[in-house]
Order: structure tokens, then C-alpha cells, then sequence
């Protein structure tokens, strides 16, 4: 930290034993994380003028000035007691051949995440001479297409009243399976009653469909419904985000009903923003 000026920094590991979580990053009867994090956030305020950095401590429980980690699994509700971050490798945390390399896995974990007030990290393995292999490069560059259409439902956003509408499985939302993001992620199917939800820094509400429907299908967000009184104010605009055109939309007691445009050439998932 004196010499680097680094943004963040992150505590591995656990003291107590493998994946218990008891006592990470303070060592044994030791105040050594709370030492090293409050050196650190005042020399970023004595350099910076003010404190634009953070400390993750893995499986912290909620402690003042840090964020901690949810790895390999999504929390199934919006979690707001605590800044956190949703952490996964493609694969695994290391090379090894015969990855899965999808861009929709990426996408749906990172809106599962966010949906729920959390960040995302995604691990993508480096080849032993630090390049990155086919695979990988094509599986970025499409996630990176699809937030160029669709960041602004991302970046500084926050969760909404409700994650998401859709499937129910044990009484519960279906929602992307946990564990290492492979074939079994990018293999899972929703369809286009499954949504997730995000407010934009601008005060804007996202919809994130979580596939591409079919051109022309109308799709029905019964959370948006007058009915639901879940929104604040009566629907005054619906645009499909990467779209120039006009919406056909209605919003009724029973959801907002959007009719998608005659051609959808999009991939992965699609977000509508609904002001």
C-alpha cells in the first residue's frame, strides 16, 4: 500500500480450517485485518482527498469498511446488509483444457448478482505464458458487445423492490445454478416468463429478460402491473436497450406487456429500461 497506491485489496484464505470462513484475514488473537485496512483507507484519503477504494475480506461477516464474498453462489434474496461480491471461475481457477467457454453463463451470473444488490467477479484462466487461449478471447469480447448495448442497467445500479419474476421451483426463483460457471450454467434454460430487475444510476428501472424472445412474442411483466403496485408511478416509457425503434407496450392490472420488434438480432439476454 505505501508503494503501490493499490484500489482495493483482497484477504484469501481462513484461519480455523478449509471453507469455514471463522476468523479470516485477523489471524490468530490477532487485530491485524482492522490494522491493515485503516492504514490503508487513510493513506487513500491523505493521497486522494477521499476514500475511493475497498477491502474485501472472504466470508467476512459484516464488518465496518469492508465487502465480503459469496463464491460460487448467489444469495437467493436482495442482501443489503453488507456490500458484496459474487465470485466464480470459468472452469476453474486455473488452466486446464476442456473448459466450457460461454458467454450467456458469464452474463447470467453477473445479472443474478446484481439483481440481488451485489457485485460480480469472474475468473478467467490465464495459459502458463500469462496469454489467454481462443476460447476465452471470443467468450470476452461477446460479453464485452452485450454491455456496450446494456451497461447502463449495469454500472452503479442497484437491486430493485423484487430480484426477479418468473419460474418457481420449491417455492422458490429459479435462478442460475451455483458452483464453478461450465456446461451445467451454460446449458440451463429459462424462458420468457423469467426476468430480473435493476435500478439505474439515472433512477431508471431495468428489466433484464434472461433470454432473447422471439421477434415479435409479447412478453409480460406481471411485477409492473398496476395491480402489484410495485411501481411508484404509472408506465410513461419502455425501450429495449440496442433498439432505435419504437415499442408497442401496455401496462394493465395484470403486467406490463411489451411486443418485441418484428427482428431481434441479439444474443444471450436483452434489457428493457422502463421509466
Amino acid at each position: 500500500m505505501q508503494h503501490y497506491d493499490p484500489d482495493f485489496i483482497y484477504t484469501d484464505g481462513t484461519v480455523q480450517g478449509p471453507f469455514t470462513g471463522e476468523g479470516t484475514g485477523t489471524g490468530y488473537k490477532a487485530n491485524a485485518m482492522q490494522t491493515v485496512i485503516a492504514d490503508f483507507y487513510n493513506r487513500t484519503l491523505a493521497r486522494r482527498g477521499k476514500v475511493n477504494t475497498f477491502s474485501i475480506v472472504k466470508f467476512r461477516n459484516k464488518t465496518n469498511g469492508t465487502v465480503t464474498t459469496e463464491e460460487f453462489g448467489i444469495p437467493p434474496d436482495i442482501k443489503t446488509d453488507q456490500p458484496w461480491i459474487a465470485e466464480a471461475p470459468v472452469g476453474d481457477w486455473f488452466y486446464a483444457p476442456g473448459f466450457t467457454y460461454d458467454s450467456g453463463m458469464m452474463i447470467k451470473y453477473i445479472t443474478e448478482a446484481i439483481a440481488r444488490d451485489g457485485n460480480a467477479a469472474i475468473c478467467i484462466s490465464l495459459l502458463p505464458d500469462g496469454s489467454l487461449d481462443e476460447g476465452s478471447e471470443k467468450m470476452l469480447k461477446e460479453v464485452g458487445v452485450w454491455m456496450r448495448k446494456n451497461g447502463e442497467a449495469v454500472y452503479g445500479s442497484r437491486a430493485w423492490v423484487i430480484p426477479g419474476e418468473g419460474e418457481q421451483i420449491d417455492g422458490k426463483l429459479k435462478m442460475l445454478p451455483g458452483g464453478a460457471l461450465g456446461r451445467r450454467q451454460a446449458e440451463f434454460k429459462f424462458n420468457e416468463q423469467d426476468f430480473r430487475f435493476t435500478v439505474g444510476k439515472n433512477g431508471s428501472l431495468y428489466v433484464f429478460s434472461m433470454v432473447v424472445p422471439k421477434a415479435g412474442a409479447m412478453l409480460t411483466v406481471k411485477s409492473l402491473g398496476t395491480d402489484a403496485e410495485r411501481f411508484d408511478h404509472p408506465v410513461k416509457n419502455v425501450r429495449l436497450l440496442g433498439y432505435n425503434g419504437q415499442l408497442k407496450w401496455k401496462q394493465s392490472p395484470e403486467g406490463l406487456m411489451i411486443t418485441c420488434p418484428e427482428t431481434m438480432p441479439f444474443a444471450t439476454s436483452v434489457v428493457f429500461k422502463v421509466d
